[in-house]
């Protein structure tokens, strides 16, 4: 379910998309319907094939944004199952407010249900409860809020939300303290930012073992191991034991929905994979006027 500090950002994204959809007039409505006659329709949305549903609140509120009343029956909720030809919602309303929300809606709810039900094949693929599946940042823009929702109706965990929310030294950033000779510096530099917050987690990503045995990890609250295979990650565990890291233990990087049971009994806390919204094939759904 959207909380409340999202409806804001939901109705916008709703306004701004049934804009573009809709500039002025809908010419195809007004030739066939008419402004003479806009009876009160009802639609299904039905589900063309099974998947694991999410877009209730969308529904509920892009007629809201239209200024239409309608009235919403909700057969499927967020995170549930649905198999094909479910009628997931019923909407009783004027045909052309119908029709101008229909790809819209679709659009939206094709590509979220997508992504809920790749999480919930993924977290069924992991079959280790004990082991959070994440998302990453790899969102569309402006729909992450969104998608990061589906993620969760999908069985799923977050990431961090943004830049602010998280300190993650990806390689980059250790490229430039190298760079810049600053290198020996970033003992001293996690040490400053834990002083600053201790509310703000320290994320460091690694690609090698030498790094690992190299760089000061001791502030570090998650040790990211990025493409590393089955057999690294056991030496990675290991290695940071021995040197007393008690960071959580994420992997990354080519993660599939294939490969991913071969991480089920391995020493790691977290798996994220950017494929869960990146790569995602939206779920047939149609709307359908009944009456």
């Amino acid at each position: 379910m959207i909380t409340n500090d999202l409806v804001s950002n939901l109705d916008l994204l709703l306004k701004a998309a049934l804009s573009e959809d809709c500039p002025s007039e809908d010419l195809t409505t007004a030739l066939v319907v008419g402004p003479w006659l806009d009876p009160v329709s009802k639609g299904h949305l039905i589900a063309k094939e099974s998947g694991i549903f999410f877009g209730a609140d969308i529904i509920d509120r892009i007629f809201t944004v239209l200024g239409v009343p309608v009235t919403i029956t909700h057969f499927i909720s967020d995170g549930e199952t649905f198999s094909n030809q479910s009628v997931i919602t019923s909407i009783e309303g004027p045909l052309s407010a119908l029709l101008k929300a229909e790809r819209v809606l679709l659009n939206l709810l094709q590509h979220l249900s997508g992504i809920a039900t790749k999480t919930a094949r993924y977290k069924k693929a992991l079959g280790n409860d004990r082991i959070q599946l994440l998302d990453t940042r790899k969102t569309t823009p402006l729909l992450r809020f969104l998608e990061r929702k589906a993620v969760i109706a999908g069985g799923g965990h977050n990431h961090r939300e943004n830049l602010s929310t998280m300190v993650l030294i990806k390689e980059n950033h250790l490229r430039h303290l190298e760079q810049t000779g600053q290198l020996g510096e970033l003992d001293t530099l996690l040490s400053n930012q834990k002083a600053k917050s201790q509310d703000i987690l320290i994320e460091i990503e690694i690609e090698t073992l030498e790094q690992l045995r190299q760089l000061p990890l001791g502030h570090a609250d998650i040790i990211l191991l990025d493409n590393f295979d089955t057999a690294l990650v056991s030496q990675a565990v290991e290695i940071c034991r021995e040197r007393g890291y008690t960071a959580a233990i994420e992997v990354s990087g080519n993660i599939t929905l294939d490969t991913i049971h071969a991480y089920r009994e391995l020493p790691v806390d977290r798996i994220s994979c950017g494929s869960l919204t990146h790569s995602v094939d939206s779920i047939d759904i149609s709307f359908l006027i009944v009456s």
